[in-house]
């Protein structure tokens, strides 16, 4: 039985990189991909199902949808350097608000 697995492009993951190294300067660890989604928390918790993240923001690799979920107000007010830091994701990934 093979397992089927979606790997992103060189030049995705090189990017990618380049954010999750931005991210963590602004206080948020990478979590986990999944469904074309990487999740950035600021901390961990357990939620009856595992570990999940808290204080998170998600981003789409390939559209331009941001959702995040936000409690602290420190972290809220680093939201304009994430929003540049996902901002330069998308510019790099030849994304734009049409896709």
């Amino acid at each position: 039985m093979s397992v089927e697995t979606k790997v992103l492009p060189a030049s995705t993951r090189t990017n990618l990189e380049a954010l999750k190294h931005h991210m963590k300067k602004l206080g948020f660890e990478y979590y986990k991909e999944m469904n074309g989604w990487v999740t950035f928390g600021a901390r961990l918790m357990m939620n009856g199902k595992g570990v999940a993240p808290d204080d998170c923001i998600s981003i789409s690799v390939r559209f331009m949808d941001i959702h995040a979920d936000l409690w602290d107000f420190d972290l809220i007010s680093k939201l304009p350097e994430v929003k540049q830091a996902i901002l330069n994701f998308y510019e790099a990934e030849g994304i734009t608000d049409e896709d």
